[in-house]
């Protein structure tokens, strides 16, 4: 089904009722705006499953949708339409609040994959916390006013660098974030193409090394300043393995293939403002080792807490996994 066909239909039929719905208020006396109110709605509800189905940017829809309400709000003045100005407004006024809300204190998240299991599983939804490093534009995501940097541990979410419109290919690996000299600086790095056709597209991921720090991976094994991140066998089986691993004096479990190797060796110094994250799901995870480091502009904010988990679209939600993410 095409996704992107159905929610252009959903905006430009949207677009016309609301002009009918002006038309019918100044010309007919309102007469088919009932109408229009109740097809409206599950309109509304086939946009809103489109956008999550696109995996869009649902911040870009909220700024698009609290600036058209302004607009309508002084359409509405200017042709001197009560009820319009009446609606636009409570409108603007609740939509704004959201916007406000969500740009600069906390953000839905849901998990798209399975690479930070076993903590956080498919179809759990996290709250972001936005200014945990920060005041950010959410327009570009630039820092307006810092805070705290993310340290080693945190689990963050964040656009990849291999996916933003604005950055170029070679951001990801600055000059000086190698001590090695190597032909291949990531595991798939030539497999990777600059693709930023998907604008609503986060990563979550765990930062094990931050400005400053020098990384060594060794196959399955991680130095961060020459020091290997401690692992504690807590669970084993024929194909997999689970870990206790602390960093930062932060304690979380990984999980490892059993048949799986990882042939990996590198060496980075990590450069100011940049961070290298992996996936906790250590053998099944596209991370800093394939398309490189994140740029602080780059981070959404910090996950803090699991709140709903709704693994598809066809099942029940439920408040069984909620937790705070450590």
């Amino acid at each position: 089904m095409n996704f992107h066909l159905i929610f252009f239909s959903v905006i430009i039929i949207s677009l016309f009722l609301i002009v009918f719905w002006i038309y019918s208020e100044r010309n007919l006396n309102g007469k088919f705006n009932k109408q229009i109110n109740y097809f409206s709605f599950p309109l509304a509800i086939l946009g809103l499953y489109c956008v999550f189905r696109l995996n869009l940017d649902f911040g870009y829809i909220l700024v698009s949708l609290t600036l058209a309400s302004l607009l309508f709000l002084a359409i509405g003045k200017m042709l001197k339409l009560s009820k319009l100005v009446k609606e636009s407004k409570s409108f603007f006024f609740i939509l704004g609040f959201i916007t406000i809300f969500r740009s600069f204190l906390y953000e839905p998240f849901q998990i798209p994959s399975e690479s930070m299991i076993p903590g956080l599983e498919v179809g759990d939804f996290v709250l972001v916390n936005k200014f945990q490093y920060g005041l950010k534009n959410p327009i570009g995501n630039r820092t307006l006013i810092a805070n705290k940097n993310p340290i080693n541990g945190d689990v963050i979410v964040f656009t990849p660098p291999h996916t933003s419109c604005s950055s170029e290919l070679k951001d990801s690996y600055p000059e000086g974030s190698f001590k090695a000299s190597t032909d291949r600086h990531f595991i798939t790095w030539t497999n990777l193409s600059k693709d930023c056709s998907n604008l609503g597209l986060k990563y979550v991921k765990r930062v094990i090394a931050s400005p400053g720090d020098s990384l060594e991976i060794k196959g399955k094994e991680i130095f961060v300043n020459q020091k290997k991140l401690s692992k504690e066998n807590i669970k084993s089986n024929l194909t997999e393995s689970f870990f206790l691993e602390k960093s930062n004096q932060k304690e979380y479990t990984i999980r490892s293939s059993n048949v799986r190797e990882l042939e990996f060796f590198q060496t980075w110094v990590i450069p100011q403002g940049y961070y290298f994250v992996v996936g906790d799901n250590r053998d099944n995870s596209l991370d800093s080792r394939s398309w490189g480091l994140v740029p602080i502009d780059s981070i959404t904010g910090k996950a803090q807490v699991i709140w709903l988990h709704w693994p598809s679209y066809g099942s029940l939600p439920s408040f069984t996994r909620n937790k705070i993410i450590k």
